[in-house]
């Protein structure tokens, strides 16, 4: 399991490089956080001003990546979830909170691509206020779940330097 670890983590730190590399021109004055702009925009007027300061190819692109990097953090915070889940003892709370995230993970990943296919349909031009608030709502779940997972991860952290559970 730690090779397949070292291999997801290695998987996520190169796609969260390229990301940032080719979203890089997404940052502005006008969105400092470059695609969760879009991701956490409610109206259209936010839309089109964010629309406005962008390059549709760059855009379009990022979000198309990003299905890519979907896949590599995934795979990257279940295995760091369930490899830290059993550092602990096997009826514990702390591991089965561990192997009960590490699934979430996959559901963050499932958030976050009906949230790209939402912003698809947003950049082309189809969408409404309920689209919006959809993928706004799909963006904070996966953030929250991410969040939760990293939390438990650097919790868990002092239980790889100890040789006993």
């Amino acid at each position: 399991m730690k090779k397949n670890l070292s291999v997801a983590a290695f998987g996520f730190v190169f796609m969260f490089i390229v990301m940032r590399w080719q979203g890089a021109g997404l940052v502005t004055p006008v969105s400092l956080k470059g695609i969760v702009d879009l991701e956490f925009a409610t109206t259209n007027q936010r839309v089109q001003e964010l629309l406005l300061h962008w390059n549709m190819t760059t855009l379009k692109m990022n979000i198309w990546l990003d299905f890519l990097f979907i896949v590599s953090y995934v795979l990257f915070f279940s295995l760091s979830a369930e490899t830290l889940a059993f550092k602990y003892a096997e009826t514990g709370f702390m591991r089965k909170l561990g192997l009960w995230l590490a699934r979430l993970a996959y559901v963050a990943g499932v958030f976050d691509i009906a949230e790209n296919l939402l912003m698809l349909q947003t950049v082309s031009g189809n969408h409404t206020n309920a689209s919006l608030h959809l993928t706004y709502y799909c963006a904070a779940f996966k953030f929250g779940l991410i969040a939760c997972i990293v939390l438990y991860v650097i919790i868990s952290l002092p239980k790889i330097f100890r040789k006993n559970s």
